[in-house]
Order: structure tokens, then sequence, then C-alpha cells
């Protein structure tokens, strides 16, 4: 690449900013990647209500305990707390037939962890809020919803802390008296494509930020997450695929037969009693 020609070579700060805006979910968020991740989106009754019971003091009930006591209703915006409480979210949902044929998924972000049941006493997955790469708020209710669909009735066990404690670094006491406003409850239709070209950028962020600022491929990942930029336009499907197949002539080069293969393997641990108390951990 010509050095002394090329505006991302003048510009190297401006166009990496420019291309780490496009996949934040921040002040842009609604002409950038973000605002194509779901292609359809229900909230509300008749399609989502929310009910709630709150144990008692620092109680963590059973499910069978829980779900025979008296559920109250409430909205988007409910605050949870304080600090360890434990509250019981009945969500009943109707799956809207607008979605009829789509993966269908529940969004429910409490602002600190929950653990997602059905209404058999079956423990589906945890919920994790915040904005980390551990952020895990959705569910999946069907592959491929179909006309007619049932109401479907979850409960979500929701734990006051967040991923690290109710402190505010991991290193600081807890905060006894937090509280987590319920920010989202709604139903969506992934957009498959969107999310792809989402995943493909935060890579291609990283190697524009991360690999020596002067080697090849860090300029080649800056010009492709530039011109997939340039090439997004909100609501055209058509510009998502344009932006994969950028993405895909990216990833598709080779630096030679003497590449290494890389392999992620993930683990899991418990840490008793680090930063919550021992009853959360038992």
């Amino acid at each position: 690449m010509d050095k002394s020609g090329s505006y991302l070579q003048k510009h190297p700060g401006i166009t990496r900013t420019r291309v780490a805006n496009f996949v934040s979910n921040g002040m842009w968020s609604d002409v950038n990647i973000h605002a194509s991740l779901y292609s359809a989106r229900a909230s509300g009754k008749p399609h989502v209500e929310l009910e709630v019971w709150s144990a008692p003091g620092q109680e963590r009930p059973t499910f069978a305990h829980a779900t025979k006591q008296q559920f109250a209703p409430i909205e988007v915006g409910h605050q949870f707390g304080p600090s360890w409480s434990t509250h019981w979210v009945r969500v009943t949902v109707q799956i809207p037939h607008e979605m009829e044929g789509s993966q269908v998924r529940l969004l429910f972000d409490p602002s600190c962890e929950a653990m997602v049941w059905t209404d058999a006493g079956e423990p589906l997955q945890g919920i994790s809020s915040g904005l980390s790469s551990a952020r895990r708020v959705d569910v999946i209710l069907t592959e491929k919803a179909r006309a007619g669909e049932p109401r479907r009735v979850l409960y979500l066990e929701v734990a006051c802390n967040h991923l690290f404690g109710n402190g505010r670094t991991t290193i600081e006491p807890p905060k006894d008296d937090r509280r987590f406003p319920l920010a989202t409850a709604d139903l969506v239709v992934y957009n498959a494509d969107a999310w792809a070209l989402y995943y493909d950028l935060q890579v291609i962020r990283d190697m524009a930020q991360k690999l020596p600022q002067d080697s090849p491929r860090a300029w080649q990942a800056l010009a492709a997450g530039n011109a997939i930029v340039n090439e997004y336009s909100v609501g055209d499907q058509a510009s998502i695929v344009r932006g994969r197949e950028i993405s895909a002539r990216f990833f598709a080069a080779r630096g030679g037969d003497a590449n290494h293969q890389v392999y992620a393997i993930g683990n899991c641990h418990i840490d008793t009693a680090w930063l919550w108390p021992y009853a959360e951990t038992r």
C-alpha cells in the first residue's frame, strides 16, 4: 500500500475510531450495525407479560417453593434489589404471527445475573448483563415459530449481583444497597447476516488496532473495516450481505504454508465465596 497516497495512512487514528464506533453499542447504535441486529421485535402485553415474587432477605428458595408464591405484575424499568437478594420473575410470552417461520428469542436484561428455568423446573441457562464479552441476555424460545404458537412460561431467578460481585472493582468491598433495573424484556428475531458481520468486524477491528501498525496486514484490516462501514446502510439488508463479502475476502487471504493453526479451548471453574456470599456458591 502506498503510504503517501492513502487517506487511511494519512488519518489512521480517525479510521480506527470510525470502525470501532461502528460496532459499539453506544451513542451511534441507531445508525451503526446494532440498528440491524434484529429484524423484528415485540414487547409488552400481550407478547411479554412480567410478574415477580421477591424472596425475603437473602433467602435463596428452591424452584418448587418460589413458583407457589403470589406474583405481582411488573414492567420494564422495575428495580431489583438490594444487593444479594433474589427475585423470581415469571415471564409469559405470546409469539406474534409476524415472527412465524423465524427463530425467536427472549431478550431479558435485568442489569445483573439470572438463571432461566422452564415451567417444569428444568434449568436452561444463565443470564449475565453488562457490556463485557461475557454478556448473555438472550434465550432461544423456538428455532422456527409456527402459526398459532401457544403461550409459553419461563421463570427467571434474578440474583442481585454482577459477574464480579457488587463492588465497583474486584478489590473494593461490595455495596449492600445496589439496585438493578430491568432494562429489556423483548421478543426478537435475530438477523443472522448482521450478527455475522458484527463478529467479523470485531476481529477486523482488533487486527487493525493490535497488529504492528506498520505491518501490511494491519493496514489491510483497516481498509477492510473502513470499506464495510462505507458499504453499510441502515435498513438495507443487501448492504450487510455486501459487507460480509468484503470480510470474507479479507479472511480468505493466506500468509503461506507456514501459517499457524490456533485452537481455543474453554474452561470452567468456581471461585468459592470469592466476591459473593458463600450461600451464592452453594
